[in-house]
């Protein structure tokens, strides 16, 4: 998960732990099999690194398109 680097250690606890419940839920897998990685991406850099460079980029790979203005200032 990319974020801007506002998010506290335990913002993250719970958000991993979201994930890891809704992995179980869903596959039925155990909680071992599963990993969560967080990438903090600074506010400035979102729209080219991650929109562009990423969302876009990969486009077949994303479920999920986000509903924000896409452009750089």
């Amino acid at each position: 998960m990319k974020y801007f680097p506002t998010l506290t250690d335990e913002q993250r606890d719970k958000l991993a732990e979201s994930f890891i419940l809704a992995v179980k839920d869903i596959t039925g897998c155990s909680r071992q099999v599963i990993s969560v990685a967080f990438e903090p991406v600074e506010p400035e850099l979102w729209i080219k690194t991650v929109y562009q460079g990423e969302i876009l980029q990969r486009n077949d790979l994303t479920h999920t398109f986000p509903d924000y203005p896409a452009t750089s200032e």
